[in-house]
């Protein structure tokens, strides 16, 4: 078995040490032979001193063998340990060298199995790719099946809803004739109506009746003023309250013959009302304005009439109607009044789903509010809207006509 490099060092300088031991003691003892060698000489003991000096020449003959051998041994001694450390070194290189090469080849090794992983999993993946690959493939051709399905039935569908459009364009487009057309008839149904008043009106002798037939015509010229706004309009819908206002007031202008002794100032909005909202204001509309023009002026006297008509916060229309004649008679109430003008206003009023509010002050002041929508039903109308927050404040000089 070989020893440890350790063990072999320490056994040699054990061995120098033991070797050094007589070579010490035998230098004392040349040493001491040469004195007694020179002290048997200067005592004249030249037999003794010759005999001292033999052994001193032997001994250190003796010694100088021993050196020689000593020397041979430590040479030899290094080279065998030079040769030993030489075969260690030697042994440790290779087994350095065989360590390097092992851990080489356990590095290749798992790089080895590290690449056969890779190559393993990269063909696990390559074959889910392809079986994903293949199942969204029959996912596809299946979408698309059931694609091809809704879009041959959308085709049809679509086939159908152009067929049913056609058949709407051309039912808005009866109906827009027909609304056109009733309208058309409605006004000269009601011209119709003015004319045969008209005509009977010019057999009567009663002037009572004359006056009874003469608003008749007012109202009805009225009503189908708005079915001429609705014929000529585009919206066949809506009525533009303004223009309709204007002409109005023309028309009456001209019946009454007023010329231009009685001004007629307007503030009217842009406002577009339905049918239902328009008939019953313009119903107001002529009543208070014909009764200003028949009551409120002498014959030969002049006035002015202001009218406004605005809508507050999108949500409420306020018309109001003021003149600067004498107003109405002390104690009038409108709840009391039974006269055919005063309860057309309150029920035209009511369809509206306002407030009537008509008083004296420097002349008459007639204050309608109403809702844009009547969405809560016809609401009872009241001889004051003095709980109402907001007031219609007339013009002071607007628009004339």
């Amino acid at each position: 078995m070989r020893l440890p490099l350790a063990v072999i060092i320490f056994l040699i300088c054990q061995y120098i040490a033991s070797a050094q031991a007589p070579a010490r003691n035998d230098s004392a003892r040349l040493r001491l032979l040469l004195k007694q060698s020179h002290s048997d000489s200067v005592r004249k003991d030249y037999l003794s001193a010759f005999k001292h000096l033999k052994r001193y020449v032997r001994l250190k003959d003796s010694m100088l063998d021993i050196a020689g051998k000593r020397q041979v041994s430590r040479l030899q001694t290094r080279f065998q340990t030079a040769k030993k450390d030489l075969a260690i070194k030697s042994q440790e290189k290779n087994i350095t060298l065989l360590t390097n090469q092992n851990t080489l080849v356990n590095k290749n090794l798992g790089q080895t199995r590290l690449i056969r992983k890779i190559i393993v999993g990269l063909l696990i993946a390559s074959a889910l790719l392809l079986a994903l690959s293949f199942w969204q493939y029959c996912l596809k051709l299946q979408a698309n099946s059931r694609l091809q399905a809704q879009q041959d039935a959308i085709n049809k569908q679509n086939e159908s809803l152009l067929c049913l459009a056609g058949q709407k364009d051309e039912l808005l487009e009866e109906k827009e004739l027909l609304i056109k057309e009733i309208h058309h008839r409605v006004k000269n149904n009601l011209q119709v109506v003015i004319s045969l008043l008209n005509t009977q009106s010019a057999y009567l002798n009663d002037p009572r009746a004359g006056q009874a037939i003469r608003q008749s015509q007012y109202r009805m010229h009225s009503i189908s003023l708005i079915h001429q706004k609705l014929y000529q309009s585009e919206s066949r819908a809506l009525i533009n309250m303004r223009e309709y206002t204007q002409e109005l007031i023309q028309y009456l202008k001209q019946s009454f013959d007023i010329g231009n002794q009685i001004s007629i100032k307007l503030k009217i909005d842009d406002i577009e009302l339905d049918v239902l909202r328009a008939v019953p204001l313009g119903l107001i509309l002529n009543e208070t304005i014909t009764n200003a023009l028949k009551y409120a002026f002498p014959a030969d006297g002049s006035g002015y009439i202001k009218v406004a008509l605005s809508c507050v916060n999108g949500k409420y229309l306020k018309l109001g109607i003021t003149d600067n004649g004498p107003g109405m008679p002390p104690g009038f109430s409108i709840n009391l009044c039974q006269s055919l003008g005063i309860k057309l206003i309150k029920s035209m009023c009511r369809q509206l789903g306002g407030r009537l509010d008509m008083r004296n002050e420097n002349g008459l002041i007639v204050i309608i509010e109403f809702p844009m929508d009547n969405t809560s039903g016809e609401t009872p109308v009241n001889d004051d809207i003095s709980s109402f927050d907001d007031r219609v404040k007339l013009p002071a000089d607007t628009k004339t006509n």
